[in-house]
């Protein structure tokens, strides 16, 4: 059975080792990145898309950057490359206005906005390019009388009718993507997965890439800019730039910028600081772990002593084979020593003889002559208890 004393050492212990595995768990998941979104570029796995990111920042002349902030708070826009990977179609359709407005100002002011889609295999299901076309009339007339819905329908924009483009699905699971472009130096075809199509409704569209003659790739110029719509986005995983790796496009996909920027934004990756990432602001990293020092050594303060406690009944508090003289004399000894307790005596003496009706006075220069006369022996010679005999003597006589 452990000892309390050594109770609180092992509970902490064990707390310590718990926290240490529960990061290092954390740590391993974080390194591998699985624990982010498919298509993230800080996701090292087949999904993520990490290996695209690090391959650019190795290239001489390119500046990489990941995007963890609301996009109309991202600067340099105008100047940049802007990736979107992984896009969900539902969030292209109910965009925020504010990131809306960030994708169309960085397009018309001369920037490049790359955008593909998760890879979907849901088959022959169309969008409604009509409002009307989809809810009944009775939901209709629910929606115009729900001030919340309007609410919300006037912060969200839709992408596809600001750009002029709409989506559908392929009937058929495609596998391949043919090249529709004049360009010889992209890939003449390309691996593909999921069943998103474009149909283009503005005629600045171009088809880069298509799919049994239906665009599932496609760009456009944008006032001084471009944007470019991808309906797949395996080729641009860590898996494709292993196995089916497709340098010509990637190139073309980064376009003349040298600055390229990884938006996380859109797969739900932002930058939200708490109270610790204020803390470290602040400098008061430096002050918790101090404090932490100190709880430790309080608890190791209260837990371990550095002076062995006695054992249990090794020495009595009381001995009763001792009466009160004893430790009387006991106390006298560890107080007076031996060549000044005949003084003492005498003091003692003389503050108490005065109350009694005899006179001691005649008597007093003897027994001071015989307490100097032993004091002026030598340790050894010293007689303290044989002098304190003839002074009682002298008394008696007396």
């Amino acid at each position: 059975m452990l000892k309390g004393k050594r109770f609180p050492v092992l509970l902490l212990l064990i707390i310590a080792g718990f926290f240490y595995g529960v990061t290092k768990l954390l740590i391993l998941r974080f390194q591998r990145g699985d624990a982010y979104p498919p298509y993230s570029s800080l996701r090292s796995d087949p999904l993520g898309t990490k290996a695209f990111f690090e391959g650019l920042r190795l290239l001489q002349g390119v500046e990489t950057a990941r995007n963890v902030e609301a996009l109309q708070k991202a600067s340099g826009l105008r100047d940049s490359t802007l990736f979107l990977f992984g896009l969900q179609e539902a969030r292209f359709s109910a965009i925020e206005q504010e990131s809306a407005k960030a994708l169309d100002e960085a397009a018309l002011a001369g920037g490049r906005v790359v955008i593909s889609f998760v890879p979907t295999h849901a088959l022959s299901v169309k969008r409604p390019k009509e409002k009307e076309e989809c809810p009944t009339p009775q939901e209709n007339e629910k929606e115009e009388n729900d001030e919340e819905q309007k609410l919300l329908e006037k912060e969200l924009i839709d992408l596809y009718k600001r750009w002029g483009v709409e989506m559908e699905y392929f009937e058929e699971k495609a596998s391949e993507a043919r090249r529709n472009a004049p360009d010889n130096a992209l890939p003449s075809s390309l691996a593909w997965h999921g069943t998103l199509l474009f149909e283009p409704q503005d005629d600045a569209w171009q088809t880069i890439y298509a799919t049994a003659g239906k665009p599932v790739l496609i760009q456009r110029s944008y006032g001084k800019g471009s944007i470019i719509l991808s309906a797949d986005s395996f080729f641009l995983s860590n898996e494709a730039m292993k196995t089916q790796r497709y340098a010509n496009l990637l190139s073309w996909l980064c376009g003349t910028h040298r600055r390229i920027i990884f938006d996380e934004t859109h797969l739900g990756v932002r930058k939200a600081p708490g109270i610790v990432t204020l803390l470290r602001k602040y400098g008061f990293a430096p002050f918790l772990i101090s404090l932490l020092g100190l709880a430790i050594l309080a608890i190791w303060k209260y837990s371990a002593k550095f002076i062995p406690a006695d054992e249990e009944g090794e020495q009595a508090v009381v001995d009763p084979g001792k009466d009160a003289s004893a430790g009387l004399t006991n106390l006298l000894r560890r107080n007076i020593s031996s060549k000044d307790i005949l003084p003492a005596c005498l003091e003692e003496w003389k503050r108490s003889f005065t109350h009694g009706n005899q006179n001691f006075s005649a008597l007093l220069p003897r027994i001071q002559k015989l307490i100097a006369e032993d004091r002026g022996q030598s340790r050894r010679n010293r007689h303290p208890l044989q002098a304190y005999r003839q002074i009682s003597t002298l008394q008696r006589r007396q």
